[in-house]
């Protein structure tokens, strides 16, 4: 998509405006965005700063027709607006900013799948990290370690695990993780999250970047499975 020719009668006249620190969306169409992984992408290059169409479009690898259609529905919306307009040659480079550099969005109404790519997106950063650094742990321990198939008699037909190797001894945990179903009463399942959350409260206030050498990641997940 070409910018529209430069009227040069006419200087940029875009109203002065700043972004909220903090703002709510409730337009359904604007949350019906936000709410989707796939679509609240193309709000990135907008947020916190501003971006004409060529940037964003390079920011996420699309084509400027797609990145296009794209700012037209933020627009339309509400969740991006017009800054400034850039006088290059005989063109105008439009640039957007988000409305807000903080949006929120009510959880009620939204699809279970949207609330399962919510929970993808925003965990990602911290598996990858926590991923490359077990990975890294496994390469420390690998004398000591094996990898052992089984079959599970499923219809998943196989399962992993790692474990010690035969004749040596387990190596001290460099990681801990696991994965369990457990049956639990009501009661028993409550117990479990205040000791969980404890455990957080005591180490976190243990925590000073500025004094301590050991950077540890740590996860803590319970949840009620909800019975088919």
């Amino acid at each position: 998509m070409k910018p529209e020719p430069l009227d040069p009668e006419h200087a940029d006249d875009t109203p002065a405006w700043e972004p909220a620190a903090e703002m709510e969306v409730t337009d359904p169409a604007a949350v019906e965005i936000l709410w989707h992984v796939e679509k609240r992408v193309h709000l990135q290059p907008f947020m916190g700063r501003t971006a004409d169409l060529a940037t964003a479009a390079g920011q996420l690898r699309i084509s400027k027709t797609a990145m296009s259609y794209w700012m037209g529905r933020l627009s339309d919306v509400g969740l991006i607006r017009l800054v400034r307009v850039e006088k290059r040659g005989r063109h105008r480079i439009r640039h957007y900013r988000c409305v807000a550099d903080r949006l929120r969005v009510s959880l009620l109404e939204a699809p279970l799948s949207s609330y399962e790519g919510v929970l993808d997106d925003f965990t990602q950063r911290w598996q990858i990290q926590a991923r490359a650094a077990m990975a890294r742990s496994l390469a420390r321990q690998a004398p000591d370690l094996e990898l052992c198939l089984s079959h599970t008699g499923a219809a998943a037909g196989m399962s992993s695990t790692i474990l010690p190797r035969p004749g040596r001894q387990a190596p001290p945990d460099d990681f801990i993780q696991y994965w369990a179903r457990l049956w639990l009463t009501d009661d028993e399942a409550t117990r479990l999250a205040d000791e969980l959350n404890a455990l957080y409260d005591r180490y976190a206030a243990l925590s000073d970047k500025t004094t301590k050498t050991v950077p540890t990641l740590l996860q803590l997940s319970q949840v009620r499975e909800t019975q088919r």
